[in-house]
């Protein structure tokens, strides 16, 4: 691993044991920012409302920056983080411009189009609650934030006659302003300085209808001339308020000030979802002292320090990379969902408001079960607003992102996520009740689910599968084919998550049901179809039965690789495909709750492991995509924990790195990242139920606090080095642990897990079936009733 020389970083040159006090000196926002990492690399705060940085005039902007050389043409205080459906947000861009953008400082002659007034720069420099960027006109442009409001510090240069400032009220990153806009412009007695009010209503990136967003801007000093241009006129501006409804984009207002002594020009730009007024008010409120960047610039270090610092690590010979490859990851993994309680302008209620949960797809498998271990407090309150969701809009979101309702990926994704919580004792102020209710009308109620719910519900009674070409109404995405393997795959994983709340809600006709529809699975398994070498793989069905082939682009041959990196195909939201993302190869892994039944379709626990090895080697496996996650340590369900070893470093060494582009896919609100961190912990969850398979640490020592019971879970690695990587033997709390998995009490709870590290690859440890992770068909998940798919005997019928 490299760190790209070209950007400064507020990283430590020296392996250190003292991350725990100050890791945010190990982050190096701008991971990713390069080759579709899509990474948000400005300012903000953990779960922050406002994200704030600088905009690329980029084909690949849907964070905002893009380190490809692209010039910027504002900064803007609204973004999300590793988005790929689209651009994100991007509100309001401000820009500061000189004489040379501005030709005789006569703002008439600034360029106000986004592509001309793009200004080209130098290397950014980023860390936690801070960003900034030199411009090539001479301006050095700085933001920090506090929850609702960001502070831009432009530095222009000395000598500078007059220092111009572009606000654009229309402007987002997505270019699709609604028509429907307004802007006020007017001293601000408080700071004898100017405010601009202002919204505007934008389509969010990835979901239906649109969202209103408004602002309250305020400058450290009074403009001494302006002007607001739209429809192709200018309109002089006086200190008089200026106030004009918005119907056509772009509406920008240019400001000129007088150079201070410092030749700063300060710039507090506060953002709500409600109204210009409470905008106003965040910014009042949060940053008095339009001064005061620095002072707000250690408190936002300072609020990262405290959450990151829920695990603490010894550093002891571990290499500076490592150390900013993980605290880079985790501090992605806390940048959405956003917290945006108090300022829902959708419906009155005491419960949190979380937005930006972009998308449930992606973050159930490793974004909501790290919360569960380092932020149980933050999210119940995630928990609590998903259910407020479905109290207010009928149901439980898969993606909902700028107060919309964003597009199902697959399944009804949110029951994982509550299951996840509801099985680890997560239960702050949640009405679980509530929730089993609306994760039961996922099962049993079909709406409109291309955004909420699930397809296919009474084909899927009737055939045990949903069939290819089987919708309530049109396809939703106007594609003539549409993920029904995939969905069906998932609808099975959902189903088995309400078993687990059902059971712990003492429901016992409903868990029995739901362990039992979980094994719809089978019902697309086709033992005759091969690939490769192999026997056995999830394989869409037509209504009458028969095996569906494929689209065109298969041959008219089913192909369980297509749509993989060795024979790529349109798998995308809109594309066609029966399989989302992912190849019939990667989804046939896709079993979590009974891998010891997929062990035995595929013929046996030494099938199952060449048949991973050649899944990897064969360039069948996307890792830039979450479906590609969990396989890389499934070797642990056939008791081959030291090959999970191999596999996960093999992985890690391939795909991320600390460079630009150190990142396999787009970030995924932080779920690209949350996998190197998880392995770097040494252990990874299986999200939604109680199972975190082991792997190997890469620190001596790992500590994490449960910031809701207090417990304090340690992880030592006694001997651990490049060579001594593989568990040898393993006590908990001084007793024999042989078990190659964890379950959540030793988080909960607390206790030391001590690992014995060695060299040979041939240790006993984990190895034996009683190691093995939890499968209902071998009576896991308190499950004393559940079988096999086709009952305990595996004669099939091929």
């Amino acid at each position: 691993m490299i760190i790209h020389s070209a950007i400064a970083l507020s990283v430590a040159l020296f392996a250190s044991t003292s991350a725990a006090q100050d890791p945010a000196q190990f982050v190096n926002p701008l991971i990713g920012a390069k080759n579709g990492g899509h990474v948000f690399s400005g300012a903000t705060l953990p779960w922050g409302s406002v994200k704030a940085g600088a905009d690329s005039a980029s084909s690949d902007d849907m964070g905002g920056y893009v380190s490809d050389g692209s010039p910027i043409y504002g900064l803007s205080s609204m973004h999300d983080d590793g988005t790929g459906g689209g651009p994100s947000l991007g509100n309001f861009p401000l820009l500061p411009l000189t004489s040379t953008e501005c030709a005789g400082d006569d703002l008439t002659k600034c360029a106000v189009d986004r592509t001309q007034r793009a200004l080209d720069h130098g290397d950014p420099t980023a860390s936690p609650g801070y960003f900034g960027i030199p411009l090539n006109n001479g301006v050095n442009a700085e933001v920090t934030v506090t929850q609702h409001t960001a502070l831009y510090r432009f530095t222009y240069q000395a000598g500078t006659t007059q220092q111009h400032l572009l606000l654009e009220p229309t402007g987002d990153l997505g270019q699709s302003f609604q028509g429907i806009g307004h802007v006020t412009i007017s001293a601000n007695t408080a700071t004898n300085a100017t405010r601009i009010t202002g919204s505007g209503t934008f389509i969010p990136s990835f979901g239906l209808n649109n969202y209103q967003i408004y602002f309250c801007a305020d400058t450290s000093a009074p403009f001494v001339q302006g002007t607001y241009y739209n429809n192709l006129q200018y309109t002089t501006l006086n200190q008089t308020t200026f106030d004009t409804s918005i119907t056509a984009s772009p509406a920008v207002v240019l400001m000129s000030f007088s150079p201070g002594t410092t030749n700063t020009l300060a710039v507090r730009m506060g953002i709500s979802w409600t109204s210009t007024a409470k905008a106003c008010a965040y910014a009042e409120a949060e940053v008095p002292d339009l001064s005061a960047f620095d002072t707000l610039q250690t408190a936002a270090r300072a609020k990262w320090n405290q959450v990151l610092g829920a695990i603490e690590i010894d550093a002891t010979g571990v290499s500076n990379d490592s150390q900013v490859l993980f605290w880079s990851s985790l501090y992605r993994t806390y940048i959405s969902p956003t917290n945006i309680t108090g300022d829902n302008p959708l419906w009155n209620s005491t419960e949190p408001y979380y937005d930006s949960f972009y998308c449930l797809w992606d973050t159930f498998r490793v974004i909501h079960p790290l919360y569960a271990i380092t932020a149980p407090t933050a999210q119940a309150e995630m928990i609590r607003a998903l259910i407020d969701v479905y109290r207010n809009t009928g149901w439980l979101p898969d993606c909902r992102m700028s107060l919309d309702k964003g597009f199902t990926q697959g399944g009804s994704n949110a029951d994982c996520v509550l299951a996840d919580s509801f099985v680890k004792g997560i239960t702050a102020g949640i009405d679980w009740q509530t929730g089993f209710e609306a994760m039961l009308k996922d099962a049993h109620e079909e709406g409109d689910w291309q955004v909420q719910g699930r397809g296919g519900i009474e084909s899927r009674a009737t055939y045990g599968y949903v069939p290819v070409g089987d919708y309530a109404d049109d396809p939703p995405s106007g594609a003539s084919h549409d993920r029904t393997a995939s969905r069906l795959l998932e609808y099975a994983y959902n189903d088995f998550a309400i078993a687990l709340v059902a059971q712990g809600l003492n429901s016992t006709l409903n868990a029995t049901h739901f362990f039992n529809t979980s094994k719809d699975w089978f019902n697309l398994w086709n033992f005759n179809a091969s690939n490769t070498g192999y026997s056995g793989f999830i394989q869409p069905r037509n209504a009458d039965g028969s095996w569906y082939l494929g689209p065109a682009d298969t041959g008219g041959v089913f192909r369980p690789d297509h749509c993989s990196p060795a024979y790529p195909g349109d798998c995308f939201l809109g594309g066609g495909g029966e399989f989302y993302e992912a190849s019939s190869w990667e989804y046939s892994w896709f079993v979590p709750h009974d891998m010891a039944s997929l062990v035995q379709a595929m013929g046996g626990a030494d099938v199952f492991s060449t048949r991973l090895d050649t899944f990897f080697s064969a360039r069948f496996h996307d890792m830039g995509d979450e479906p590609g996650f969990l396989p890389t340590y499934l070797y642990n369900y056939v008791g081959q924990p030291a090959k999970t070893v191999d596999r996960v470093d093999t992985v890690l060494a391939q795909y991320y790195n600390t460079s630009l582009n150190g990142l396999p896919g787009n970030d995924d609100s932080g779920a690209m990242g949350a996998y190197a961190v998880w392995s770097q912990l040494g252990f990874f969850p299986v999200g939604g139920q109680d199972t975190y398979l082991l792997s190997r640490p890469y620190f001596p020592n790992i500590t994490i606090r449960n910031d809701a019971t207090g417990a304090v879970a340690t992880i030592i690695a006694s001997g651990l080095s490049d060579q001594n990587k593989y568990i040898q033997s393993a006590t908990l709390d001084g007793q024999p642990y042989t078990k190659n998995w964890l379950s959540h009490q030793f988080f909960s709870q607390g206790g030391t897990l001590t690992l014995v590290m060695g060299s040979s690859s041939g240790s006993t440890w984990g190895t034996s079936e009683e190691d093995l992770p939890m499968s209902l068909s071998t009576k896991g998940f308190g499950c004393d009733n559940c079988t096999s798919p086709t009952g305990d005997a595996w004669a099939y019928d091929q």
